[in-house]
């Protein structure tokens, strides 16, 4: 029985390699030379070869055969002279294929990167990386809006921020819209949409989002960043060398700005993150005084 399965999978791989090697007589210029098909040497220039492919062309071209078996033979023949001029006035490809010539025992090889050629994308490097740019920051910019509408809704269904907003609408008279207002006749929940769009927009001019929640930005975008990044290089540069002067050689005390990145900076927070917080959340931290080693000890305890 096992003897059965091996024989099997043998006449399997038989007709596999079988199939493979009756398609690498196709490649190039299948059984024929290229160099023999256009009547040229190895050694001549592109010019030369695009001399002789012009004058064989026009030999065998169809419209100059009488008889269709002729203009049958001669349609062959032309394809054949394309596939050699294509492949002789390529560089790579007349370099791959001389290689094919001077060793032909590399059969797998030669299939591999004559398919190589065939089938990769002649595409601009410069416009796919574009595009690739592109789809990335409009994605990104996506991720913004939503961000920001998801904080939105959220500091919407928040009470405290909700009842502000209500106070503030009221004050301005937003919210005094009847069922039927100036001819037009409102539902219920036409009035209710109503009133939380009125809502969403004074809590978004109200409330300060920073952070990954902050209003979408271009220059948050990757493009942006990246064409400003010898200005960032330098401000931290800058930003780097006063800070070594100031507070580690004069010795002077930490302003407020400093002792905000050393609090978030114990914390393990970025900037983004540290904004993100409520204005009491980062008032309860400060009074902590984090900055100093010694309270930061006993606030990790």
């Amino acid at each position: 029985m096992l003897s059965d399965v091996w024989l099997f999978r043998l006449i399997l791989l038989a007709l596999c390699l079988g199939r493979v090697l009756a398609g690498l007589g196709e490649i190039y210029c299948g059984e024929d030379n290229c160099y023999d098909l256009l009547q040229v040497s190895r050694d001549d220039d592109r010019a030369f070869i695009r001399k002789s492919y012009r004058k064989l062309a026009r030999e065998h071209h169809p419209d100059r055969q009488q008889t269709p078996s002729a203009k049958a033979e001669a349609e062959l023949h032309l394809r054949k002279l394309n596939i050699a001029y294509d492949i002789l006035m390529d560089e790579e490809q007349r370099r791959d294929y001389d290689y094919m010539l001077d060793h032909p025992e590399e059969t797998y090889f030669h299939y591999y990167r004559y398919y190589r050629h065939r089938y990769s994308p002649k595409i601009d490097v410069r416009i796919v990386i574009a595009i690739i740019v592109t789809v990335l920051c409009v994605i990104q910019y996506i991720g913004q809006w939503t961000s920001y509408n998801h904080a939105l809704t959220y500091l919407a269904r928040d009470p405290k921020h909700r009842a502000k907003a209500r106070e503030i609408a009221s004050a301005d008279g937003l919210l005094s819209v009847r069922r039927k207002d100036n001819g037009a006749r409102f539902t219920r929940e036409e009035l209710k949409d109503r009133e939380e769009a009125i809502l969403r927009d004074i809590i978004s001019r109200t409330v300060d989002l920073r952070g990954d929640c902050a209003k979408p930005s271009l220059r948050r975008l990757f493009i942006c960043q990246l064409v400003l990044l010898p200005y960032t290089c330098y401000c931290w540069l800058l930003w780097a060398f006063k800070w070594i002067w100031v507070y580690w050689i004069l010795r002077q005390p930490y302003d407020e700005a400093a002792k905000v990145f050393l609090t978030r900076r114990r914390l393990g927070m970025s900037e983004a993150q540290w904004d993100g917080l409520d204005e009491e959340r980062r008032d309860a931290f400060m009074k902590k005084q984090l900055w100093d080693p010694v309270a930061f000890q006993i606030f990790d305890l």
